[in-house]
């Protein structure tokens, strides 16, 4: 299986289209830095990529997910890193759910 593209490659392809922040991308903050257009994907995708880490030791040949225990990367920890770099693009007005879901949210924390 192949690698997801290093992050300075992704920055390079999606220069203009979105802002993407000046953090570390293997490790990101669960709070959503200020410049990002959609908090409350931010916060899902974070949680999700921070979960979905590699188990404890590794076990030849396949590295594996905590959690699912699939071949590491999984497919839960490859779409967390699709959704931080879609929660800094800019949705569509009035017809993005995140949106939506950002002001409907406004002020609370999902605990």
């Amino acid at each position: 299986m192949a690698c997801a593209a290093p992050v300075p490659f992704v920055a390079y392809t999606l220069e203009g289209l979105m802002d993407l922040p000046s953090i570390d991308w293997e490790n990101p903050p669960l709070e959503p830095p200020e410049q990002v257009a959609q908090p409350l994907m931010w916060l899902l995708a974070a949680r999700l990529l921070h979960d979905h880490v590699p188990g404890a030791g590794f076990r030849p040949p396949v590295h594996r997910c905590r959690v699912c225990e699939l071949p590491w990367p999984c497919p839960a920890r490859r779409y967390a890193e699709r959704g931080l770099l879609a929660a800094c693009r800019h949705p569509a007005v009035g017809r993005g759910s995140a949106s939506f879901a950002d002001w409907f949210l406004a002020g609370e924390q999902p605990r």
